[in-house]
């Protein structure tokens, strides 16, 4: 049976999460987050309300790159090796995510996004809510931990339950390839 996602649970130590918020706090530029319609003209329509900044950061790059080929190799077997910048996200109250998915069916370029990676920097009892949840597949338990590494296959839906108390940080990136077929 295929498997629809990997989960590394707390893969990262407490010190290592807050080094990387820590770096991109300092160093990104945050600033509201768009979706797929927005970039096209549309409006993002209450989907998504959260600040992001991107980074290149090799410390950052190293850790979501060495994840996605190990679920791709555990897991995916999908012709996807490019990982791109990473978004480091910051989710307050009121910030969510609603139901999506992380490929662009109507992008023009000649790729997909194959593989997403989530990296959950935040200790979960510095926030409630914020919630990863999938659709129509399976949640992996675990997940909330702080240091937790998750990759899917990006046609995935799925979404963050708002924040009603606190900041969740997370990183995400996406691993591409030529086109879905």
């Amino acid at each position: 049976m295929r498997q629809n996602w990997q989960l590394w649970e707390g893969a990262l130590s407490p010190f290592e999460c807050e080094e990387l918020i820590s770096l991109c706090k300092e160093t990104y530029d945050m600033q509201e987050a768009t979706i797929f319609a927005e970039e096209r003209g549309g409006t993002n329509g209450g989907v998504r309300k959260t600040r992001v900044g991107w980074t290149e950061h090799s410390n950052v790059q190293d850790i979501v790159h060495k994840y996605a080929h190990l679920a791709n190799r555990y897991a995916f077997n999908v012709d996807a090796s490019l990982t791109v910048a990473t978004q480091f996200g910051e989710y307050t109250g009121g910030s969510h995510y609603d139901w999506h998915h992380d490929v662009n069916f109507s992008n023009e370029e000649y790729y997909d996004r194959k593989i997403s990676t989530i990296v959950q920097l935040s200790d979960p009892s510095d926030y409630e809510g914020g919630d990863f949840q999938f659709k129509t597949i399976e949640t992996p338990a675990g997940f909330k931990t702080q240091g937790s590494i998750l990759c899917f296959l990006s046609y995935n839906e799925h979404r963050v339950t708002p924040v009603t108390k606190g900041t969740r940080y997370s990183l995400v990136n996406w691993m591409e390839g030529p086109r879905w077929r």
